[in-house]
């Protein structure tokens, strides 16, 4: 039996989806009330209308979002507690290096690869909370 698996997600993809994913769910016209299967058809058309060539599928594209939503908000609730916790005379790459600190103790990560999709997601209103792993 042949694996449907796709290979790994790569920048462009992630960035595409991220940027489907922020344009769908901020849509004014219909809201927050969209059933979840509605709301991924719609995702996974706009995914498509920027990349024809796809072969991911809607539940491969919502699997992503969540690991990448996970690791996004980790790092944003790190991000804000680094700038809370700034001494005098730091700079951003400092506050950065202590946000790169805490996020890797807390998720036990080898290091931080979602920058790409976290530049997208950072205005998003979903990513304003504190989250604590």
């Amino acid at each position: 039996m042949t694996s449907k698996r796709k290979g790994n997600w790569t920048a462009e993809e992630d960035k595409n989806l991220c940027s489907s994913w922020v344009m769908i769910s901020e849509d004014g016209a219909v809201g927050v009330n969209q059933r979840d299967t509605r709301f991924w058809d719609r995702v996974a058309a706009q995914f498509r209308s920027n990349d024809r060539n796809t072969s991911r599928t809607i539940k491969s594209m919502a699997n992503r979002m969540g690991t990448i939503t996970k690791y996004c908000k980790c790092w944003n609730s790190a991000i804000q507690r680094a700038e809370r916790n700034q001494p005098s005379g730091t700079n951003q790459m400092d506050v950065e290096h202590m946000a790169e600190q805490l996020y890797l103790s807390e998720t036990g990560e080898k290091g931080w690869t979602f920058g790409h999709c976290w530049w997208i997601l950072k205005r998003c209103q979903k990513f304003h909370t504190v989250i604590i792993m």
